[in-house]
């Protein structure tokens, strides 16, 4: 449903109506001519600037119908890469490029305005090699799942290093609102996770980390180590769980295969380096919104509805489209409270 007049907000960030507690004066000014038929002029009384309903979103000024750009994104979250999908609409690939990256820097605004969790039981972190053999230095995609709802809560391109490991945990804790009782984080054996959630999560954390031993390429056992928390609060998570009953992290592993299988950039064709690592974060925020708010979960079938992560953890009633995303305007951009840490 579109917004009337006086309940739309002025897309303009320094705009006296967008202040707290002030109502929005936007009103219809007249009608303009396009392509594809008249369009609406808005104009607003508090800053007496005038404006259309897609700016602010990936749609303004396009010159090509909504339709288009909505298939495209389609085509890339299926696993498509940037060529296959300008010969299947008649594009240009350096044009798919440019409506991905528009795409991206919307969803990542979209991501950081609804991705807030009341409440979490258990979350699981992996990291993703981004190349195939042969790399020396690669790199590598971390992502973490919250369980219960089968959220992708948060997601990062960058180098195995301690402090690209601290800048994904802070963002990550950014998605909880509140711990009111310790949450159960599960990952593999890697070093920096300690110290990180030691000091951005603190007493609300309670780490496992598995030991996988491997032969031929096959699983043979994993040897869970707690490392923070107590026996009686690991107890009290895995009473409190509906998925785990002892540590592990299939659940992000499976989220691993659904990257592999949609991002073009994470096909094992080669063993080459990518060259723009920014191309593949843009691909994976795309990829979040349409895993977390557009695809039904397989998981999340309940009698005949199927949920997506996002209706799970109750952040939206429905699934929506890209046509929806794509037609949100964002707010101004708020001040993030400084996040207290532990030492």
């Amino acid at each position: 449903m579109k917004p009337r007049p006086q309940h739309r907000l002025c897309p303009h960030a320094d705009c006296p109506s967008r202040a707290p507690g002030a109502r929005p004066q936007v009103i219809r000014h007249g009608r303009f001519p396009t392509r594809r038929g008249a369009r609406t002029r808005y104009l607003c009384r508090a800053c007496a600037r005038t404006s259309v309903p897609s700016l602010g979103t990936p749609y303004h000024r396009m010159r090509r119908p909504r339709r288009d750009y909505d298939q495209a994104m389609k085509l890339v979250v299926e696993g498509n890469s940037h060529a296959a999908v300008a010969r299947a609409g008649g594009l240009a690939p350096s044009t798919v490029a440019r409506w991905s990256q528009r795409a991206a820097r919307h969803a990542r605004r979209f991501a950081e305005e609804r991705l807030e969790l009341d409440r979490a039981i258990e979350l699981q972190l992996d990291e993703l090699n981004s190349h195939g053999a042969g790399e020396s230095d690669p790199d590598w995609v971390y992502s973490a799942i919250e369980v219960w709802s089968r959220l992708w809560v948060a997601t990062r391109v960058s180098r195995r290093t301690l402090r690209a490991t601290l800048l994904f945990v802070r963002k990550l804790r950014r998605a909880f609102q509140a711990f009111p009782e310790p949450l159960l984080v599960t990952s593999d054996a890697f070093k920096y996770y300690l110290p990180v959630l030691r000091r951005v999560l603190g007493p609300h954390c309670v780490y496992v980390q598995l030991d996988n031993h491997y032969r031929r390429d096959r699983l043979l056992k994993s040897d869970p180590r707690l490392l923070l928390g107590t026996p009686q609060q690991l107890a009290c998570a895995f009473a409190r769980s509906e998925d785990s009953k002892k540590p592990n992290t299939a659940y992000i592993e499976r989220l691993n295969l659904f990257l592999r299988r949609s991002c073009s950039y994470l096909h094992r064709r080669t063993t080459g380096k990518m060259r723009k690592p920014a191309r593949l974060e843009d691909a994976l925020e795309i990829l979040r919104v349409y895993y977390n708010f557009i695809r039904p979960h397989s998981s999340l079938r309940f009698g005949k509805v199927t949920r997506t992560p996002a209706m799970q953890a109750g952040l939206v009633h429905r699934p929506l489209t890209f046509r929806e995303i794509f037609s949100w305007v964002p707010p101004p951009p708020r001040v993030l409270p400084k996040l207290v840490e532990f030492r």
